[in-house]
């Protein structure tokens, strides 16, 4: 089973769901290499998400100029 999954999107992210499900990969490093190149190649996206499956932890981003911001839990 691949650990983490990605999703991005353009909307809110409670809009979001499975349609904004992008893949799964093994590995953080993995899923951050992906985010990155999602946020370069993906002019439309404004958001990527990395979900840890183990842990239930969920990372999220800000697209900005085509480059990742991480976004402060609130």
């Amino acid at each position: 089973m691949n650990r983490f999954a990605i999703f991005c999107g353009t909307y809110n992210l409670l809009m979001g769901g499975a349609k904004d499900f992008r893949e799964s990969v093994e590995t953080l490093e993995a899923a951050h290499k992906v985010a990155k190149q999602i946020a370069k190649t993906e002019i439309f996206k404004q958001w990527v998400q990395i979900f840890d499956k183990k842990t239930d932890e969920l990372t999220t981003y800000t697209i900005v100029d085509g480059e990742l911001k991480e976004q402060e839990c609130k």
